[in-house]
Order: structure tokens, then sequence, then C-alpha cells
């Protein structure tokens, strides 16, 4: 992207993937209201250190890869699916606040997993190279500039999600609320999980 215009074309194509409610930003919300917004920069940091990853990797080979061998593209997304599920299942048996100790509390581990096996985010990165890579250009730095307009992109809009997560925390802070947080936060990954299940399997 040598030109403002250029970068208006892909902000108004990659935005919207990225700021659309799948999975990784769900989880920063839910991450926002059980950590606070601080404490869940660890997790911010893990999803954006594997997304940066894949984006480095596909502009660089990886999507060669995937699309040679397509049982490894659809054991990412499986794995992913049950792992968003099972996110969803824990959500779903939390009871009450737990201030230090919450087993629904998510860190720069649960990050990398979560990110790891979400296959839309690889999808948003092969589209994203698929309209913007310039062949005619240096591909080194086509990728890097890519993927630096890509990842700043991507910490605004979890940083975002995350403090709309805190934000209701904080405006929801009785046990009774944290109740019903964490049935709806628990439904939605649960009903996301189905989702990517189904494009998994029929598409």
């Amino acid at each position: 992207m040598d030109s403002f215009s250029e970068f208006l074309l892909w902000l108004s194509v990659i935005f919207p993937l990225v700021f659309s409610a799948g999975p990784g930003n769900v989880l920063c919300a839910i991450c926002g209201a059980s950590n606070g917004f601080k404490k869940s920069i660890p997790f911010v940091l893990g999803l954006n250190l594997v997304y940066t990853s894949y984006s480095l990797l596909a502009g660089f080979g990886l999507a060669v890869i995937l699309i040679n061998y397509p049982r490894i593209f659809f054991s990412i997304q499986l794995l992913g699916v049950i792992y968003i599920f099972w996110l969803g299942y824990k959500f779903l048996s939390k009871k009450e606040i737990k201030q230090k100790n919450s087993s629904t509390n998510l860190n720069f581990i649960d990050g990398l997993i979560s990110q790891t096996l979400n296959i839309k985010g690889i999808s948003i990165v092969l589209t994203m190279y698929s309209q913007f890579l310039d062949k005619n250009q240096s591909i080194v730095y086509e990728v890097l500039t890519l993927s630096l307009t890509l990842l700043l992109l991507n910490l605004f809009t979890h940083m975002t999600w995350v403090y709309g997560g805190s934000w209701m925390a904080k405006k929801f802070a009785s046990n009774y609320a944290v109740k019903i947080q964490s049935k709806i936060f628990g439904g939605m990954l649960i009903a996301v999980s189905f989702w990517l299940l189904s494009q998994t399997l029929y598409s």
C-alpha cells in the first residue's frame, strides 16, 4: 500500500471482517468482563502474536501449504470448534464472582491457543493477501507493510472489545449479574462453536 487511497480501500474491506463478532472478539469481551481492562492485555498480546505470525507466514508461503493439504486445514478448524465450545462450557458453569482465582480468567496462553485455532483469522489473512498483495513490489516490503497494518487494526479492535466487556462488568458487578453475564457469554461461545462447525462441515 503506497497511497492513502489504497489504505482506505484496504480498510473498507478488512475492517468489517476484523471488527465483526467472531470468536476472537467475543473472547476479548469476555476477558474484559472477567479480568478487567489492564489484566486482559496479556490475552490480547497472545492473540496478536499468533495473528501476526500467521500473517507473516501466509505472506511467505503458508497459504500454499494449507491449500495443498486440506486435511490440515480441516483439523485446525475442528480443534478450534472444540476449544471454543469448551470455553463456553466453562463460563456456563461459573457461579459467582471470584476476584483472584477465577477458573475462567483468560491469560496469555489462552490468547495463543484460541487464535492458533481460530480459522477466521487465517481466512482474513488469506483474503487480505489475495486482494492487496502487489506482486510488482518487493514481496518482503508488501508482507511486512500489510502485516504491520493488520496488527495495528487488530490491537485497536481487540482493545475496543475488551473495554466494552470491562465496562459492562463494572456496571453489573453483583453475583447475580455475573451469573447472568456468564450464561450469556457462555451461550454466545457455544453458539459460535456450532456456527463454526457448520461452516467447517458444509463449506
